[in-house]
């Protein structure tokens, strides 16, 4: 019954990914007839998201906008049908092996995602996001009610457009495990390129190095669930690499027209990534700048190029202004539990209840366990770079490939013969990428953070660490870094809990759903009826409303409709004692 299962989702995504491809070519094709088939998925996917935030601002998210968006998605096939047909069995001919690799990875993950669900943020507020979203459009001042419902991610508004039809309540099996497909559909191309030895460019090693984490998150990390790090992660990852590739191309190349359309994709990208998780906002907000630098950069006619950056400014505000909206509805705040530009509305978190979550956003990230009064000045500095050297994947490896490639760069720009370097303006990258790793160390430093700025970093110094090795010896030395590469990833897979993500299969016949916990109906002073959790501080698929934060001073803004929202005084000093 597993395999029954996990072949019912590999169908599942199969069938979504090409939904999304069609949307995405006919977007695309506004544009240019010349784009491939994993540009329109994430073109398709970026504008799928920015469509569920509009419909949720006045809708709930039900089985009618999922029906009219694969209704969209099968259009834009029928339009394509030659192509892509014609792209299917030349993939089938040329490269029989690696589309039978990438079958093994997906179904790899189908097998993972038939898994319980042992994220605990599912339970404390993924699910009862997810279940608001499924129910109301967007609720005013639901912050009040459970302050983490404030936490705007549309990777929740996916999950439930996802938990429709056949798999009714169970989107958290689906979402991260189908991005994982589709990233590692990106990365395999490259990785392949490298291994047969074929002519490489610094973006085919950048691509590869970003495989290192990206077969971590396939067979180790938890993927059932409301995750939204993997996710706003890999969907900056592969903005980054398509800003990479870009400024690896040599303009004196046989390129006609500069591909600009890959580059309003990266925009497109990188704005989706902030909706995902707000804490990418400051290196996808810094790369994106880059990107719309390099389109104006870029040598076409002037009306392509306006049209171009027309582009790169319209699809990302029509991403990030429903959900600069959606965050409003919810919290009064634009950026909550970010206290700036906060609106004056009626419903709006009480500023010291806000303050209060954005101290135990800094202070989790500093110590997980720690108490907050531990995490204030630098007295966590110490506890947290022991903890953060000891994680493989997220910081140790990263941090081990790009000091290599530091080192090894600079030693062949300061050290090697006086010849004519490589130009490396890709380099330019490193920007956005460090800065956004300072703006984590002061705002949570939590390394699930900034996965996206941390490899980012990491592949683009080890991308120039291999580019100057096989410049200065004048020979490639693909095998070696090969080998290094793969070592990289079995110190990750083999470090401490290695075997978890594959015990909690045993006895799985299909996916399973969500618990339900055992509650308490509480009254608040104005006689609103709240369920609590009797145990713990996860309300996981419980009735509407529930919060595991008990507020006496919370009522409706219409005693008669759950859908006009909450009020509260939310003394913060009530929130202190739950932690």
């Amino acid at each position: 019954m597993l395999l029954v299962s996990a072949v019912e989702i590999f169908l599942t995504w199969t069938v979504i990914a090409f939904a999304f491809i069609g949307i995405g070519s006919i977007i695309l094709a506004l544009f240019s007839r010349d784009y491939s088939f994993i540009d329109a998925f994430w073109m398709g996917l970026a504008i799928s998201v920015a469509v569920l935030e509009i419909w949720n601002l006045v809708l709930p998210i039900t089985i009618s906008i999922t029906s009219t968006l694969f209704a969209f998605g099968i259009l834009g096939l029928a339009l394509k049908r030659s192509s892509l047909w014609s792209l299917l069995l030349a993939t089938w001919q040329n490269s029989r092996w690696l589309l039978l690799l990438g079958i093994a990875i997906v179904f790899l993950l189908a097998v993972r995602s038939c898994g319980p669900c042992e994220y605990y943020d599912t339970g404390l507020y993924g699910t009862p996001a997810v279940r608001w979203i499924q129910s109301f459009p967007a609720v005013p001042g639901l912050a009040n009610l459970h302050g983490r419902l404030g936490y705007n991610s549309s990777v929740f508004l996916c999950i439930a457009a996802l938990g429709q039809g056949p798999w009714k309540d169970l989107g958290f099996h689906l979402f991260t495990g189908f991005l994982l497909y589709a990233l590692c559909a990106t990365l395999v191309p490259a990785c392949a390129r490298i291994v047969r030895g074929a002519a490489t460019s610094p973006a085919d090693w950048f691509h590869s190095i970003l495989a290192v984490p990206a077969l971590f998150w396939t067979t180790r990390a938890r993927i059932v669930g409301t995750q939204t790090d993997e996710p706003a992660a890999i969907v900056c990852l592969i903005a980054a690499g398509i800003l990479f590739a870009d400024l690896c191309r040599n303009d004196h190349q046989d390129h006609p027209t500069p591909p600009t359309l890959r580059l309003v994709l990266a925009a497109a990208l990188f704005t989706l990534a902030i909706t995902f998780k707000e804490s990418t906002a400051v290196f996808a907000f810094l790369a994106w700048c880059l990107v719309v630098r390099r389109i104006w950069q870029t040598a076409v006619p002037l009306r392509q190029r306006r049209l171009q950056l027309a582009a790169a400014l319209v699809f990302p505000v029509a991403i990030v202004l429903p959900w600069l909206a959606r965050s409003i509805i919810l919290s009064g705040y634009p950026f909550f539990p970010a206290t700036i530009f906060a609106f004056p509305v009626p419903w709006k978190t009480p500023l010291s209840a806000a303050r209060w979550y954005a101290l135990s956003v800094q202070s989790w990230g500093r110590g997980t366990d720690a108490h907050y009064l531990d995490t204030r000045c630098l007295h966590w500095v110490g506890l947290w770079l022991n903890h953060a050297l000891r994680n493989r994947p997220a910081f140790q490896v990263p941090l081990a490939i790009g000091i290599a490639g530091l080192a090894i760069g600079l030693i062949h720009r300061f050290r090697g013969r006086a010849t004519p370097r490589p130009a490396c303006p890709w380099l330019s990258l490193l920007f956005p990428s460090l800065v956004g790793i300072l703006f984590w160390l002061v705002a949570s430093p939590d390394p699930r953070f900034a996965q996206s700025a941390i490899w980012t970093t990491a592949a683009t110094l080890g991308a120039w660490g291999i580019v100057s090795w096989d410049f200065q010896s004048k020979r490639s030395h693909s095998r070696p870094v090969l080998t290094l590469l793969l070592l990289s990833s079995i110190w990750c897979l083999i470090s401490l809990g290695w075997k978890e993500p594959f015990q909690t299969l045993r006895g799985v016949q299909q996916p399973p759903p969500l618990p339900k916990p055992a509650l308490v109906l509480k009254h608040t002073l104005s006689g609103l009826a709240v369920r609590v959790p009797t145990q713990g501080n996860q309300c996981w698929d419980a009735p509407l409303p529930c919060t595991p934060y008990f507020d006496d001073s919370l009522r409706l803004r219409d005693p008669s409709s759950l859908r006009s929202g909450f009020t509260s005084e939310g003394r913060a000093a009530e929130l202190q004692t739950y932690w």
